[in-house]
């Protein structure tokens, strides 16, 4: 049996995260895709936002297309790393 295993990080504040999740759930979402990390078997992917989370969070809160908005404008990398390469 072929098994995968797949490791998610949160590099930011974890009191606010859980905070979020308790209080209102998309902005712990777009926090989350702020500064994250994959583990896919020996491949590491990283997402981080460019962008100050404090406007993104208030606008997550006031007017929520205005956040997509401010994730394209300021820009998300996106970081792929293999160690075997």
């Amino acid at each position: 049996m072929n098994t995968s295993r797949y490791k998610i990080q949160y590099r930011g504040s974890l009191f606010w995260l859980i905070f979020w999740l308790i209080v209102f759930f998309p902005i712990a979402f777009v926090l989350l895709l702020t500064d994250t990390a994959f583990d896919v078997g020996a491949t590491t992917y990283t997402v981080s936002y460019n962008g100050s989370r404090f406007w993104l969070g208030f606008w997550v809160l006031f007017f929520f297309p205005v956040a997509f908005l401010l994730l394209v404008l300021n820009g998300m990398s996106l970081t792929i790393s293999n160690p075997r390469e």
